[in-house]
């Protein structure tokens, strides 16, 4: 020791500890200590409580009592100059400085166990707190982290395929639905052409005038679609036509004589002749309503209607005739009148006129009269070919030039003979529109031999040529007709749009339903236009009309919207079907009038059909319930993604999926209970069947048990967990009304929390995760239900004036329950909120 080069014990004189300051000890302690480990030493730290640092400070002072004999001390010390009474001055101020506690806890003391014990739980819960919250934190993130991963895996395949690349799929891969249910994802249509979203700007609800219109078509559609669906014969252009005669709006001229027009080829694809015979009608109706409006001498026959026709129009206001190489013959336009008579259809009528006048033709004429008898009595009222060839010899030798020639003659020649097609129009004799088109018709000649050279040929192909080289603009508002007559029919859709479209709509539904239009094979890019070209033949896109034009009251009608919609299929063809069945698919989806479209289920469980339902029989559908089921079953999906949970209810129960509908139920009632502060009400007075997940729940079991069909639809399990839950609805509405007996006895009868034994507590523990979310989310609220019946009854019995031994005993068993429960909660508490097993502990604390 005498080798130590430092100060030692020995070394220190009584004299110098004397004069130190006794801190001054303790502040060397203090400055040696600054050499144990710290939080970055390997050893960690010491995590003790207040209460535990106390206990053990206390034992140690047990251990080391200090003695008063220091005998041992005085041997220790002798040598080291450290006086004994300076260390027992310096133990006593460090006393009044309160450095050294004086009063310790007696471990024997009943106030400082259960503050212990208070404390020490209070530790657990806040540990167990922690610890859960690690864990949920674990698995949030392992939960995000998966799931981010797997959405962009499926973002990613949508964007490749929406830009055309084909992406590989593993045999096998099936989307799954939320239900578990094996199915595809839900596309809206087997190509998304959005058929109801067009470019058409119409608002049929924009005026009084408009909507009439618009009303006043929709009920004929409905009554066409009507006729349709029973197999009776409905005359659609008849009615409209009618109608339009009705109405006293201001119509277009052009738009009644189309339907006049239709009207009358609407049994015949014959234009030519069907055009002509119109004409020739037409024709001959202003001549009898001329006729009418002025007195004129001789019967009403036709003949002499023609002749005072021919009076009327031929003369000027002086009686001069308008032309002045005109043959006249007993005072009448001898040519003039055997035309006009063809322009009207009396052909015959015609002929007995040539005959009865012959001896006034000319010797360059005498031959007509031949030719002209062949004509009338030909089928098609054309010129048999072994004159064709005479007739032409004489028309360019004798008629074509002659300087003083009869204009009409030169018209009569033309027609019959079909002479010098190179010059169609006959410039000399003013025509109304209506003339020119007839004269063109009677020139056309279909099936022409390969042996013609190619100037006499001129079928309605070359008509219709011209026509439409000429335009809107050379017509003069006229066009529509023009169009019609040459067989247009596409076109003549087309421009009835630029003056309304309403009327454009329903003439383009006429004309597929008399099969006049050619309709566009519907592709995948077949909606972008209205009328297209396909091998050289003008097509009308009908899908995209009657989607435009439904466009404008998808939401306002959507039961008319049906009406028309289906007349996309007019066509009955496999194409024209599935675009209508996408159409309708869109209208449900984007109008959600699912009631209207897809129907509804009474209180009794049994269906009422939607207006599709109601026209299936117009859809040309392979599988009509499927059909049904899918289209439904797709919108009870957008629904259901759309958070439109009681839509998806009511789809889904009339797709017939009752075990979905039971899922669906279930969830809504399992959320209800278990956000519902149990201080408040889950009914009120405003709840109704439609919105109350209690009241459908009811309902449905009602419904669902009673119908033997319905029930083996759904899964057992599901059935139970929603008879349970409705169950626990009973517990709280008694609950809410301070029942505690009953409450506590209808809580045993679910048998979810255990309440006999520790041993049953623990076996319920164990079986937790098997009880499925809707009953699990509950448990948590059950139990503070549990504790606070147990609770309020023990407070009954305690501040009861009698006293006796069945009283305690039935205290005992209340605590006894209590402390079961409590286990139970105990062993689950990391599953259920953190706030709830505190106040489990505060209700166990009041027994």
């Amino acid at each position: 020791m005498n080798g130590d080069k430092g100060p030692t014990l020995a070394s220190l004189s009584s004299q110098d500890v004397g004069s130190k300051d006794s801190g001054k000890i303790f502040g060397n302690l203090i400055e040696t200590s600054r050499n144990l480990p710290t939080t970055s030493s390997e050893l960690g730290t010491i995590l003790l409580s207040v209460n535990e640092i106390k206990k053990r400070a206390h034992e140690l002072r047990e251990k080391s009592k200090p003695k008063r004999d220091h005998t041992r001390a005085h041997y220790l010390l002798a040598g080291s100059g450290l006086a004994i009474q300076d260390v027992e001055s310096s133990l006593k101020a460090l006393k009044s400085r309160k450095l050294i506690e004086q009063n310790v806890i007696s471990r024997d003391s009943d106030s400082d166990l259960d503050t212990y014990l208070r404390t020490k739980k209070d530790e657990n819960i806040l540990s167990s707190i922690e610890r859960s919250l690690a864990s949920a934190a674990k698995d949030f993130d392992n939960f995000v982290n998966q799931n981010f991963n797997l959405d962009w895996e499926q973002r990613k395949e949508e964007v490749r395929e929406n830009f055309g690349i084909l992406v590989k799929r593993r045999k096998g891969d099936r989307l799954l639905a939320k239900d578990g249910a094996d199915a595809s994802p839900p596309t809206w249509g087997e190509t998304g052409r959005a058929i109801l979203d067009g470019e058409s700007r119409l608002n049929v609800n924009e005026n009084f005038t408009t909507r009439t219109k618009f009303e006043n078509y929709a009920k004929i559609i409905n009554s066409f679609n009507n006729a349709r669906q029973t197999e009776v014969e409905f005359p659609l252009a008849k009615e409209i036509t009618e109608s339009l005669t009705r109405s006293a709006n201001a119509v277009n001229r052009q738009l009644p004589e189309a339907w006049k027009i239709l009207e009358h080829a609407r049994e015949s694809n014959d234009v030519v002749n069907k055009s002509k015979e119109f004409l020739e009608a037409q024709f001959l109706e202003y001549v009898d309503n001329l006729y009418r409006k002025n007195s004129s001498e001789g019967l009403p026959t036709n003949v002499n209607k023609v002749k005072s026709f021919i009076d009327h129009k031929l003369k000027n206001p002086n009686n001069t005739w308008k032309y002045g190489n005109l043959t006249i013959v007993n005072g009448v336009p001898i040519w003039a009148f055997i035309f006009y008579l063809l322009r009207a259809g009396l052909a015959q009528d015609a002929l007995e006129v040539a005959i009865a006048n012959k001896l006034s033709f000319k010797k360059v004429e005498q031959s007509f009269l031949t030719y002209f008898k062949a004509y009338v009595s030909s089928v098609d009222r054309k010129l048999p070919n072994e004159f064709v060839t005479r007739l032409h010899t004489e028309y360019n030798q004798h008629i074509k030039n002659a300087l003083d020639g009869d204009p009409f003659r030169l018209a009569v020649y033309k027609i019959i003979g079909r002479c010098d097609l190179t010059r169609k129009n006959i410039s000399s004799i003013t025509l109304s529109i209506e003339d020119w088109i007839w004269i063109h018709i009677m020139l056309i000649k279909e099936n022409n031999s390969s042996d013609y050279p190619l100037y006499e040929k001129y079928d309605l192909t070359d008509f219709q040529t011209i026509v439409t080289s000429y335009g809107a603009s050379v017509f003069n508002g006229s066009y529509i007709i023009v169009l019609m007559l040459s067989g247009l029919y596409e076109l003549a859709v087309q421009n009835a749009m630029t003056i309304n479209e309403i009327d454009a709509v329903h003439l383009a539904i006429a004309l597929a339903h008399y099969n006049k239009l050619k309709i566009s094979t519907y592709g995948k890019d077949t909606l972008s236009e209205l009328i297209s070209t396909n091998e050289g033949k003008t097509e009308l896109n009908f899908a995209k009309l009657l989607g435009n034009y439904t466009k404008s009251f998808k939401f306002s009608d959507p039961r008319i919207a049906v009406e028309y919609l289906i007349l996309i299929n007019l066509g009955g063809n496999k194409d024209a079907a599935n675009v209508c069945h996408e159409a309708l698919r869109e209208l449900v989806l984007e109008t959600k009038e699912f009631t209207i479209l897809l129907g509804k289920v009474n209180r009794d469980g049994t269906r009422i059909p939607g207006v599709i339902e109601e026209r299936q029989s117009l859809l040309s559908l392979s599988d009509e319930k499927d059909f049904l089921h899918k289209i439904t079953e797709q919108a009870a999906r957008r629904a259901d993604e759309d958070g439109r949970v009681y839509d998806s209810l009511l789809l889904y129960q009339l797709a017939d999926e009752y075990d979905i509908v039971i899922r669906i139920v279930n969830k809504l009632l399992s959320d209800l209970l278990s956000n519902t502060d149990l201080a408040q009400p889950l009914l009120n007075t405003d709840d109704n069947n439609e919105t109350s997940p209690v009241l459908i729940a009811k309902k449905l079991i009602n419904v669902y048990v009673n119908n033997l069909e319905i029930a083996q639809k759904i899964h057992s399990k599901n059935k139970e967990i929603c008879i349970l839950l409705l169950k626990v609805v009973d517990i709280r509405r008694s609950y809410y009304t301070q029942n505690w007996h009953e409450t506590l006895e209808m809580i045993e009868e679910i048998d979810l929390i255990p309440l006999v034994d520790e041993a049953s507590s623990r076996r319920r523990a164990q079986e937790f995760s098997n009880l499925g979310p809707e009953i699990t989310k509950n448990i948590p609220k059950l139990l503070i239900i549990t504790m606070t019946c147990v609770s309020k009854i023990i407070k009954a019995l305690n501040h009861s004036e009698y006293q006796s031994s069945a009283k305690t005993q039935q205290v005992e068993a209340l605590k006894r329950l209590g402390k079961n429960c409590m286990i139970y909660a105990g062993m689950i508490q990391y599953r259920m909120p953190r706030e709830t097993y505190s106040i489990l502990i505060n209700l166990e604390v009041g027994l």
